[in-house]
């Protein structure tokens, strides 16, 4: 009889616990899901699965060169058919150490893990004509000189029926450099820009620097698509690669300088 009972009691609980299982904590979403070195997102994790919505997860409020100590707001925009999102982002250095300190702006708030920071919802946002946006402060570190600084970020694009299914994410990553004397000036920086044009293009994209350098087309996975030497500027021709974000990184006398760009279909 007492046996009954015990199990009669443990029922509930387990069918809770099933249920909890389910069900996610929107406004706590779990780090290292960025999408960055040793990261999966939300979605290769297993958490949420079964989604088919398409679009793009983009940062804004960042120039190609930043400088040491500067405070920088960014925002983070999602653009999709989905009906509800969420973000996570994290910044590292070329040792996926983390760079620069994150601060959390209205609706994120701030996760620590294994010596990384991350920005986040506070709280989902529901989509309104297709887009919604974050936006937080980063402050650039003093000591990454002649480096490039990676922003790793990943989105939700979820259905909004508080379960795990019927939801899928989208990822991307920005770098930026920060060289050994671009703390001096603003004017400094801008001598220092690689600009590609136009951005996004089709099948062919302008290069222009003021120097000479070698030159690397790399995808988000790491992997070098094109290689190139660069004089002043150049017209590469991108139309074999796969539509998506790609990184253009160039290395002149010896300081690296780093610019994204969207090749569409």
């Amino acid at each position: 009889m007492k046996f009954r009972i015990f199990t009669f009691l443990l029922f509930p609980i387990a069918v809770l616990l099933v249920f909890s299982s389910s069900i996610i904590d929107p406004n706590n979403p779990p780090t290292g899901r960025t999408g960055a070195p040793g990261e999966t997102t939300c979605q290769a994790s297993g958490c949420h699965t079964g989604g088919s919505y398409s679009g793009t997860v983009e940062i804004t409020g960042l120039p190609d060169t930043v400088l040491a100590n500067e405070s920088y707001t960014i925002t983070l925009t999602n653009t999709s058919n989905a009906i509800k999102s969420g973000f996570q982002l994290t910044v590292l250095d070329e040792a996926n150490i983390k760079s620069g300190i994150l601060t959390a702006g209205t609706g994120t708030n701030i996760g620590n893990a294994a010596g990384r920071q991350y920005v986040r919802q506070s709280s989902p946002h529901t989509l309104a004509n297709g887009s919604t946006s974050w936006s937080f402060n980063w402050k650039a570190p003093a000591t990454v000189e002649n480096d490039s600084i990676h922003f790793y970020f990943a989105t939700l694009c979820a259905n909004g029926n508080g379960q795990k299914t019927g939801d899928n994410a989208l990822k991307s990553v920005r770098s930026v450099v920060l060289p050994a004397f671009v703390s001096a000036t603003n004017e400094q920086s801008k001598k220092l820009e690689l600009k590609l044009f136009p951005n996004p293009t089709n099948d062919f994209l302008e290069v222009a620097f003021s120097g000479e350098g070698n030159l690397e087309v790399i995808d988000l996975d790491g992997k070098v698509m094109l290689k190139t030497k660069l004089s002043s500027s150049k017209k590469l021709d991108i139309s074999a690669l796969s539509a998506g974000l790609y990184m253009a990184r160039l290395e002149s006398n010896g300081k690296l300088f780093v610019n994204t760009f969207f090749k569409k279909d």
